[in-house]
């Protein structure tokens, strides 16, 4: 039989554990042309969330352009993309696509393509239309407003990894994004991302552009209450013994991250059924120890990419948790001479997307983003 426990891609509504008040908040925004931020740590099941969420969303009649701003080199390609998009599902007749497209996006000056063998639309900037800010961005998306405007069916665009539009952008993209989208009647939003502390002061602090442009969904871990059950059913339908603690061990070495929880449900599944032995937690942990020294190369690969500083720093978060990181009796144990030390080696972390900081008991607690990184440092690293 197939493992149940899939990760490392997008799942579809009838996959994903939990998770129904997301998907639920996500289709009103879609249908509603509301405007959400969905903000939340990588391996949290966001883009699932947004998959699940547009599906869903389509079957009940909304027209939804989804993009994951990663996913194109330059914010050139990403605009390029959402005109061929806006042609394919928004003009009506192929005929009539040219016109329309001119028309709706005129400042951007698109040249559109039609291929007919597979039914798909490119389109491309003319070279004066061309900006490395976010201006590109906002043109597209207003061009997909008026188109909106004459179509037949709710339109909402979901942009997922939205920071890389501001990153990329520059300083002015915040301004110039808003500035289009608060004046769109016609299309729903949904923009999410991963850098959790960046989202969350971009769409908090109210200085910034897009404070109070819309609503903020916080995706956290699934609660233990809904995974319990899901992974120990999973081991059961297959005939499998999965103890209690077996099941609690999982969620505490992946931290509760539901791409990791997944990942190590899924090894402990397949050994279990390729042995017939009953799934211990002692038997998890082996299997995570497996699953870190096969994964050596890139953690090896990563640790020797930092400095004395921030390995000092990762040490000192594997082990303590995250919390307590800049009282003196812990710099004294990992040899780092002061807070800002500290603080700088934390930054450093983050930027590298070795870590992540949030938001804990009235305070900010810094994490791994892959918890499974601890278990390398435990099995390679001296005195971990």
């Amino acid at each position: 039989m197939n493992n149940p426990f899939e990760f490392g891609r997008e799942l579809s509504a009838t996959e994903i554990v939990d998770r129904t008040d997301e998907v639920g908040t996500v289709v009103r925004a879609l249908h509603g042309r509301e405007r959400l931020f969905l903000i939340g740590p990588r391996r949290f099941g966001k883009t699932s969330i947004l998959r699940a969420a547009a599906e869903r969303a389509e079957a009940e009649g909304t027209v939804v352009l989804r993009y994951n701003a990663e996913g194109y080199p330059s914010l050139t390609a990403l605009a390029e993309r959402i005109v061929a998009d806006g042609a394919k599902r928004l003009t009506g007749p192929i005929q009539k696509a040219g016109r329309k497209v001119q028309e709706a996006f005129g400042a951007l000056r698109p040249q559109l393509s039609y291929n007919p063998l597979t039914d798909t639309f490119s389109a491309s900037l003319a070279a004066g239309a061309r900006s490395p800010d976010a201006t590109l961005i906002a043109d597209a998306l207003t061009g997909i407003d008026a188109l909106a405007a004459t179509a037949d069916h709710p339109v909402a665009v979901v942009i997922d990894e939205f920071q890389r539009v501001v990153e990329d952008g520059g300083v002015s993209a915040e301004g110039q994004v808003r500035a289009a989208v608060q004046t769109h009647d016609h299309v729903g939003y949904v923009f999410a991302g991963s850098k959790t502390r960046m989202l969350a002061e971009m769409t908090g602090d109210e200085s910034r552009p897009f404070y109070r442009l819309g609503a903020r969904l916080f995706v956290g871990p699934v609660p233990r209450e809904d995974f319990r059950p899901a992974l120990t059913s999973g081991f059961a339908d297959a005939g499998l013994d999965v103890s209690e603690d077996a099941v609690e061990a999982i969620l505490d070495l992946a931290e509760d991250v539901p791409y990791n929880v997944q990942r190590l449900a899924h090894e402990s599944w397949a050994e279990a059924l390729a042995t017939g032995e009953p799934v211990t937690a002692e038997r998890v942990r082996t299997t995570l120890g497996r699953l870190a020294s096969r994964d050596d190369p890139f953690y090896t690969q990563t640790w020797n990419g930092l400095s004395r500083t921030q390995k000092q720093a990762l040490l000192a978060v594997a082990r303590e948790g995250g919390t307590g990181l800049y009282s003196g009796d812990l710099l004294r144990a990992y040899d780092l001479s002061s807070p800002s030390t500290m603080q700088a080696a934390i930054v450093g972390l983050v930027k590298a997307g070795v870590a992540r900081e949030e938001e804990y008991q009235g305070g900010v607690r810094v994490r791994l983003e892959d918890p499974f990184f601890a278990a390398w440092l435990r099995l390679f690293v001296a005195g971990s």
